[in-house]
């Protein structure tokens, strides 16, 4: 609901400050009086485009801000935007001179989008250009659905399970696709490396080998002259160690405390031996020509060639070949998920048709009802050779696949203004005066409002008579009942049925021009009336406050 509105050098508004009844207020003044101004700068709010021609001579900026009380839907939005909101929400938006524009929510800075997005939760303006919500199939929809009480909690959880089964089974129909595709080739990698039978580490043991088969005959002629001076030759380390240990057990036999040294010199021995027979066997495996080598550098290569193709790393090709175990096995429970699968998406679908053909019947016999109470409320609101249809269009033999987000079905609203036309949809056919008492006589019809909403009405009353004005006033504050209305008007009968009356005057001096916006209770409302009346007479006052009711006679 909108609480405030204040307007600063906007255009030739210096200054304006207007407080809103909650629920009907009239916007009145002369014809050129600046009446449209408001309804520019509530656009303003809604997110219509502001370049520099709207500041006005007072300043560097023009400013638009207002106050509303902010409803559920609205907090939850700025929630999402992390702004803060406990009970009013103030929209400011700034204008410079230099074209650029600045939006604030509540203190915080934020973009048009962000604006446009919270204000659609906030106003609906029905003026001469601007229908946005009576024009959208989606709140024709809407409009239907909440005339005729029906929920779509239960079909929404439905549809949403159902696609989320359906992307699953999506999912496994491609897993499928792409394994089978592979599958062939994940046999000839498979065998590939079978073939070849790496091992963890292999090629690390094979290349220090290879490593030491190059030196075969360096180590070759190494080691046969270490076992030589060990052991082969005349005068070897051996038989040196055996003539200094039979002199040491001399020694020992004269002084018995050098017998330990007999032991030492007994295992040093046995040391040297050992190192010689060991010598003597690594001779002996030593090949005896190149044909390992061969072997190891043959092996090195195949490796290297599965490393090129599955690696980059021995490990990498391991790893592969275990995947592709995993994928092959993976193949037959494939299928017995997709059928699973199947199973469950053809119950939910079962499921979820039936209430969409639920919910369509519903709509069907709530659009005949809808349009002849629309219908109805535009006979008294001068539409009375008018037709207004509501149009179902749903496919004669339904499946699941029609279903979409809000069910099978397509919501229209047709309208002709002159019999003998044909019917067509709204944006196609109806002017700015007619939306804005098709949209009146709709919300009369639908008995509420959203808790929060303010309907803005520009010159509802275009090419009215007197008694039909009346009858749409009437309407306008039925419906203030349950949603805020502010409507502009030429016409005293709706005037003098509004909860608060807000005036615009023009006013020119010598040098400039104003518009004033300015509130008017009493003896003011009754001049105000009686000038729309068409003078200030004592009988334009009197009949003033007849319009007006007891409240203000004797004003």
């Amino acid at each position: 609901m909108l609480k405030e509105l204040i307007i600063e050098n906007f255009v030739l508004i210096d200054r304006a400050e207007v407080f809103f009844a909650p629920e009907f207020t009239v916007v009145t003044g002369d014809t050129g009086a600046g009446k449209s101004l408001l309804i520019k700068a509530l656009s303003m709010l809604m997110g219509a485009r502001g370049d520099s021609r709207v500041v006005g001579k007072s300043g560097r900026m023009a400013t638009i801000q207002a106050v509303f009380d902010a409803g559920d839907s609205v907090r939850e939005i700025l929630d999402e935007q992390g702004i803060e909101c406990e009970g009013e929400l103030v929209l400011r938006r700034v204008i410079s001179r230099d074209g650029k524009n600045r939006v604030f929510i509540n203190g915080v800075i934020t973009t048009l989008s962000d604006l446009r997005h919270i204000s659609s939760e906030l106003l609906s303006l029905a003026g001469q250009h601007e229908f946005q919500r009576l024009l959208s199939v989606d709140i024709h929809r809407r409009w239907l659905d909440e005339f005729a009480g029906i929920e779509t909690e239960n079909f929404s959880l439905l549809l949403k399970e159902f696609r989320r089964l359906k992307e699953e089974l999506n999912a496994l129909f491609e897993k499928q696709a792409r394994l089978k595709a592979r599958r062939e080739e994940f046999l000839d990698d498979a065998r590939i490396i079978d073939e070849i039978d790496p091992e963890p580490e292999e090629e690390d043991r094979l290349m220090e080998e290879r490593r030491l088969l190059r030196q075969t005959e360096k180590v070759r002629g190494l080691a046969q002259e270490l076992f030589q001076r060990l052991y082969g030759e005349r005068g070897n380390v051996l038989e040196g160690l055996s003539s200094c240990s039979r002199l040491i057990e001399r020694l020992s036999s004269i002084d018995p405390g050098l017998q330990r040294l007999c032991s030492q010199m007994d295992s040093i021995i046995v040391e040297a031996d050992d190192v010689a027979s060991s010598i003597r066997d690594y001779l002996y495996n030593l090949p005896m020509d190149d044909s390992r080598l061969r072997q190891v550098e043959e092996r090195l290569f195949e490796l290297k060639r599965l490393r090129k193709r599955f690696g980059p790393s021995l490990e990498d090709v391991l790893e592969y070949r275990g995947r592709i175990k995993e994928e092959l096995a993976g193949m037959d429970s494939l299928e017995e998920k997709i059928e699973e699968k199947k199973g469950l998406l053809k119950e939910k679908g079962r499921a979820l048709l039936k209430e969409a053909k639920g919910i369509s019947k519903r709509r069907r016999e709530a659009a005949r009802l809808f349009q002849e109470a629309v219908q109805h409320q535009l006979r008294d609101l001068n539409l009375k050779r008018a037709r207004f249809q509501v149009e179902v269009t749903s496919p004669s033999e339904p499946s699941v696949e029609d279903i979409g987000a809000t069910g099978l079905d397509k919501v229209s609203f047709l309208f002709c203004a002159n019999p003998g036309q044909e019917l067509k949809p709204l944006t196609e056919v109806a002017s700015g005066g007619e939306l804005s008492r098709i949209l009146l006589a709709i919300k009369v019809v639908m008995g509420k409002g959203r808790g929060s909403e303010t309907l803005i009405f520009d010159e509802i009353d275009s090419g009215l008579g007197g008694e039909v004005a009346e009858k749409v006033g009437r309407k306008l504050r039925a419906i203030s009942d349950t949603c805020q209305v502010i409507a502009i008007s030429h016409f005293p009968q709706i005037a003098a049925l509004a909860h608060s009356h807000v005036v615009v005057k023009k006013e020119q001096g010598q040098s400039d021009t104003v518009t004033r916006v300015f509130q008017v209770e009493g003896k003011e409302r009754v001049e105000e009336i009686a000038r729309m009346l068409g003078g200030e007479s004592g009988k334009a006052r009197e009949y003033a406050k007849e319009l007006l009711g007891p409240v203000f006679r004797g004003a």
